[in-house]
């Protein structure tokens, strides 16, 4: 059975260790190596299927993540690392990085699925997700700090590609607008 309680402790003690996400991405193998055990004990935290903080501090936020099928996010950052593991689904994930004048390019595209192991999403990272048609996407990210509180992060506007400050509103706005556009081309 996983103990999630000494999970949450032992990426706690990770995050103030002089190699935190090294450590977290070790918990973090160690916790997907049974993930049925995993699922059961996420399930029994927090039983809807749902975005649900289990854990957050300023240092560390344990999320349950929950992806609707056929979900686009506009472009965004978190400002701090992240340790991204997927149980059931996939979420492809496109990196960019920023240009000389200002905008910001595809640096790479990486597809998550349960086979694919542990992603670093490194402190700097700015990217969008998406998830397949018809197939929901379920998972449990560690972030290097509090991702519910940080208020200097950045979102991009998907029409106008003009950087914003990030507001979960619109945020949610941008998402529901990409996801009719996705859903109209098909």
């Amino acid at each position: 059975m996983f103990d999630f309680e000494k999970f949450i402790e032992d990426c706690k003690e990770a995050v103030v260790s002089d190699r935190p996400q090294q450590r977290v991405k070790v918990l973090m193998e160690n916790a997907f190596s049974d993930p049925e055990a995993l699922q059961q004990a996420m399930d029994e935290v927090s039983p809807e299927k749902s975005v649900a903080p289990l854990y957050s501090d300023e240092s560390l936020t344990i999320l349950r993540v929950a992806t609707p099928a056929n979900f686009v996010s506009p472009i965004h950052n978190h400002l701090m690392w992240a340790m991204i593991g997927i149980l059931d689904g996939e979420e492809k994930n496109c990196i960019y990085r920023r240009t000389r004048d200002g905008g910001v390019e595809v640096e790479e595209e990486v597809v998550l699925t349960p086979e694919t192991g542990i992603f670093t999403l490194r402190a700097d990272a700015i990217h969008a997700i998406e998830t397949a048609p018809g197939k929901p996407m379920f998972g449990l990210h560690v972030y290097g700090g509090n991702i519910l509180e940080r208020s200097s992060r950045s979102m991009w506007d998907p029409e106008t590609m003009e950087e914003l400050p990030y507001n979960y509103n619109q945020l949610m706005d941008f998402c529901k607008t990409l996801i009719a556009k996705r859903e109209s081309a098909a």
